[in-house]
């Protein structure tokens, strides 16, 4: 079977694309980015802990020096960062008090504490479609960003994409690097997300004869 057959069949097909199995394996890559998102909030609410018991001592006859600056990250000290994620099985509505908008970005991040919102929007294309595809989600998302800079919220947008034979796109790289995670924890991050992308196209190929002859397809042989 072809390169383009193959191509088709794990990111086009429109009888696997209404089976759920496209959605499926979207998800359970979108679930271990989520679990980076939850260890940089805990992170972030520790963060104020630390920050509150902390106290510096200087030695006698010497003044205090600030250390170096910290790595930039998305998510500052707060209490009350909030993490919704839309799903397949289940979706979420932006709270009309931050944005009165329809538009769900498939992990919706929100203090309103701090007055801030992280977005982010996850696909998993074939490799090469990976650049048409970062622009279409970051013009997709363009009117709701507006509108919650217009509400005085400051707003980080991230579209990351994992392609379907388990390669991960620099915007991965920089979403993890901006949560403030560490070298060691983002390795880990970026294997588990490859893998959940292999297992979830895998999946999709096992799948295939039989999502395709319940729709009253055939696996065409292409030469």
């Amino acid at each position: 079977m072809s390169v383009i057959m193959g191509c088709w069949l794990l990111v086009g097909c429109k009888v696997l694309l209404d089976s759920g199995q496209y959605s499926r394996n979207h998800d359970r890559v979108l679930e271990v980015i989520r679990e980076a998102v939850s260890l940089s909030v805990a992170r972030a609410q520790k963060e104020i802990t630390t920050n509150e018991r902390s106290v510096g001592f200087v030695r006698e006859g010497t003044r205090a020096t600030k250390s170096n600056v910290k790595p930039y990250f998305i998510l500052k000290a707060a209490s009350d960062w909030t993490i919704m994620m839309d799903t397949y099985e289940k979706q979420y509505k932006i709270p009309e008090d931050i944005c009165a908008s329809a538009s769900r970005p498939d992990i919706f991040l929100f203090s309103r504490i701090l007055k801030r919102v992280v977005m982010i929007e996850l696909t998993v294309p074939w490799e090469t479609n990976i650049p048409k595809d970062h622009t279409i989600k970051v013009n997709k998302y363009y009117e709701l960003t507006n509108e919650l800079t217009r509400n005085r919220f400051v707003v980080d947008l991230y579209a990351v994409e994992v392609g379907a034979r388990g390669i991960t796109a620099k915007s991965l790289y920089n979403l993890l690097k901006d949560l403030g995670l560490s070298r060691t924890h983002i390795n880990a991050f970026l294997e588990r997300i490859s893998k959940a992308a292999l297992v979830g196209s895998f999946q999709i190929w096992l799948g295939r004869e039989r999502s395709l002859a319940s729709g009253g397809e055939r696996i065409a042989r292409v030469s």
